[in-house]
């Protein structure tokens, strides 16, 4: 019997047996029934009791397939999607059901980078207008917003009256989210929520109609490096811990041809199993946090692992900042390029990494605009404009991230503007009792030697605790020179310690922060 069936049937006998008692809502997914042989055989499992190694790392294998009996994350874990019926069957059909036409976007907009900066701009304005238009007309929160700053809609000027709209804070979006929707719209609907990981989440509402965008967005950015939708990724991300959503998460990766290592699971043991798990699946590309890749491909070196034919083509890494150490030894690892993109849950891709190593803007998707107190070539506050949302638009809204835009010309081909000196949120900053600014980079470009991972913690001005979880050559001396090194730059106001821990964990949303400020924080 085909595994997809066995794992259709046991999903079904969960749910039956879930709504006939309320005793199986603790353990809904823990119900067992055989395995066939031929499917069992060989198949990496928790269920352990013989075992082999990977590098000195033990993996525990099933004892004998025909007495194994697999949970329903056995069976989503071995479930393949061939990359023509991801692309062409599965996904269209995930399309039509969510009514999202992420196809049909995509169609439209794969030529817009390429286009000359004058028709970019042209399309930039068109767009932008029209979506100031419909909020003023369409949502009262807007409209009352817009006459205090004086705008004359009907005859919109850019930039001038765009920088005449006041800045919308995230805490505004908190407080007034509800009101900031087109109720005249009727659409489908879904949320998502920020990771709060610097403060409270953001829970966002999106109609199906800008997700297909944003989701268009994104695969055109992955086209410039080959990769369709449906291509087999590797995915390096968080995992939902209930046990229902867990499940849910694995039958979204089969269905999106993928394979994850989640943040939550990462020790030896996990990771020799992903490295098997990947030599077998072939990923063409590997996606993720930074900080996990990272982790991975550090684990990897330490032990002269190589991953040969299985690994990928390139590298897209998001949701973090990525520090300079970082893309050196990923590349170094797995032998490719990374491609760093740069965006929010609220807005999807906003700007994205070419093959020359430049950063270009989606400019038919978002207005960025750059706060800068000095020249136009300034870092600033970053602030975008959505322009292909409708229903709940974000305009002018303050993303809390620090960069400027360049509008050189780069040889890719691509007419976008380019997004420069991005540093990561605002509450990536170390603050001093003097009120000065350091970014926390600074903690990256320090410890070197004798340390695997560290974390700066800052409660008050006056003392920064970084947490350190060293190994056998750390000694005395190299502490010393490390506090030296950072009182030198910070100065000798702010008092430095030093936290020996045995491990740092990821946060909720699995990013492993290497910097965590608690001070005045705002996600």
């Amino acid at each position: 019997m085909p595994l997809y069936i066995h794992a259709a049937i046991h999903l079904a006998r969960c749910y039956r047996l879930k709504r006939r008692s309320s005793d199986i809502l603790e353990a809904p997914y823990s119900l067992h029934f055989p395995l066939p042989y031929f499917i069992g055989a060989g198949c990496l499992t928790d269920n352990a009791t013989n075992a082999e190694n990977l590098n000195g790392v033990s993996i525990r294998r099933v004892p004998d397939p025909r007495f194994f009996q697999p949970s329903l994350s056995f069976y989503v874990s071995r479930l393949k999607v061939n990359e023509w019926i991801a692309r062409n069957i599965v996904y269209r059909l995930i399309e039509r059901v969510r009514g999202e036409p992420v196809s049909k976007y995509l169609k439209r907009i794969i030529h817009i980078p390429y286009l000359s900066r004058d028709e970019i701009a042209r399309i930039q304005a068109e767009k932008l207008r029209q979506t100031i238009t419909r909020a003023y007309e369409d949502i009262p929160f807007y409209r009352r917003r817009f006459d205090e700053a004086g705008l004359d809609i009907g005859s919109l000027k850019f930039p001038e009256d765009l920088a005449r709209i006041p800045v919308l804070e995230k805490q505004e979006v908190r407080e007034h989210y509800a009101q900031i929707v087109n109720h005249s719209l009727d659409v489908r609907t879904s949320k998502e929520s920020t990771s709060g990981s610097s403060g409270t989440p953001l829970v966002v509402v999106k109609d199906r109609d800008k997700s297909a965008y944003v989701r268009a967005v994104m695969y055109r950015c992955y086209a410039q490096y080959g990769i369709d939708i449906g291509d087999k990724q590797a995915r390096f991300w968080g995992m939902p811990v209930d046990r229902r959503d867990h499940a849910v998460e694995k039958i979204k990766d089969i269905l999106s041809n993928r394979i994850r290592l989640s943040a939550f699971e990462v020790d030896d043991e996990s990771l020799a199993v992903f490295v098997s798990r990947l030599r077998e699946f072939k990923p063409l590309y590997f996606c993720g946090y930074p900080s996990l890749i990272y982790k991975f491909c550090q684990w990897m070196s330490d032990r002269n692992i190589v991953l040969e034919q299985a690994g990928p083509s390139v590298v897209i890494t998001t949701g973090e900042v990525l520090y300079e150490f970082q893309r050196e030894l990923i590349e170094k690892t797995l032998g490719c390029r990374i491609a760093n993109e740069y965006g929010a849950t609220e807005t999807g891709v906003i700007a994205f990494e070419c093959r020359e190593g430049n950063m270009h803007i989606n400019s038919d998707h978002v207005c960025l605009e750059v706060l800068a107190s000095g020249n136009a070539d300034d870092a600033g506050d970053l602030v975008v404009t959505e322009l292909n949302n409708l229903y709940n638009p974000l305009i002018r809204y303050k993303i809390g991230d620090v960069g400027s835009v360049s509008c050189d010309t780069c040889s890719c081909g691509i007419g976008f503007p380019i997004l420069k000196a991005i540093v990561g949120r605002q509450s990536s900053f170390i603050v001093t009792p003097e009120d000065k600014y350091f970014y926390s980079a600074i903690l990256a470009y320090t410890f070197k030697e004798g340390i695997k991972h560290f974390q700066g913690v800052q409660d008050r001005k006056d003392e920064l605790v970084v947490r350190i979880v060293k190994d056998d050559s750390l000694t005395e001396e190299m502490l010393r020179e490390y506090k030296q090194k950072l009182s030198d730059r910070l100065g000798r106001t702010i008092k430095i310690r030093f936290d020996f821990v045995s491990c740092i964990e990821p946060d909720k949303s699995g990013k492993l922060r290497y910097f965590v400020s608690n001070i005045g924080s705002d996600e």
